[in-house]
């Protein structure tokens, strides 16, 4: 009897230990961060879990190259069909989060008119872009004007946060459209 009540106390605990998958042990999402989104909420790296993702680092006043990453990550999902782009996620992470608050986030958003049911802006604190950044193997430097100098990497994430791709081709890559199409397309049975 004392056998079959432990269980019974037991199985809400199992239940719910097996409704929460674990993070795989390769996944980007063991990297516990805190990012500020757009919406002003906060949120982990893992926002989008459960989604292919595409994610990159940049920050919002950046005068050319992080607006035309943006328009890059739009172009690579513009060669996706409708139920594809729908299953897809964009998180752009900021390393300049005192100038990218959350209104300027979703301004940044308006003006680049994406999705917003899909793309999430967000920023980083120092610590945290840091370690996101090493992660990614993106390097960034700030500049005495307080404009920053830094690499440009599209990482594509599979629904459990495993990197499956990067480029540094802004357009142009087909082996990484390949990787995101593979990424999005409809899961067998579907």
């Amino acid at each position: 009897m004392r056998l079959l009540r432990a269980l019974l106390l037991a199985l809400p605990f199992v239940a719910a230990a097996q409704s929460t998958p674990a993070i795989p042990p390769d996944s980007v999402y063991q990297l516990s961060l805190r990012l500020t989104t757009q919406a002003g909420t906060a949120a982990g790296l893992d926002l989008q879990r459960g989604h292919p993702v595409l994610l990159s680092m940049f920050y919002g006043s950046c005068p050319a190259a992080c607006p035309m990453l943006i328009t890059g990550i739009k172009v690579y999902e513009s060669h996706l069909d409708e139920a594809a782009r729908a299953r897809l996620r964009v998180l752009m992470v900021s390393f300049d989060a005192a100038r990218d608050t959350p209104d300027k986030l979703q301004a940044l958003a308006r003006l680049h008119r994406v999705d917003a049911a899909r793309w999430t802006f967000a920023s980083a604190g120092d610590t945290d872009a840091r370690k996101l950044a090493a992660l990614l193997g993106v390097r960034y430097r700030r500049q005495p004007d307080g404009n920053f100098d830094h690499s440009l990497l599209i990482t594509l994430l599979d629904a459990d946060g495993r990197v499956l791709a990067t480029t540094a081709k802004i357009v142009g890559d087909d082996a990484f459209l390949d990787k995101l199409r593979g990424a999005t397309a409809a899961p067998p049975g579907k």
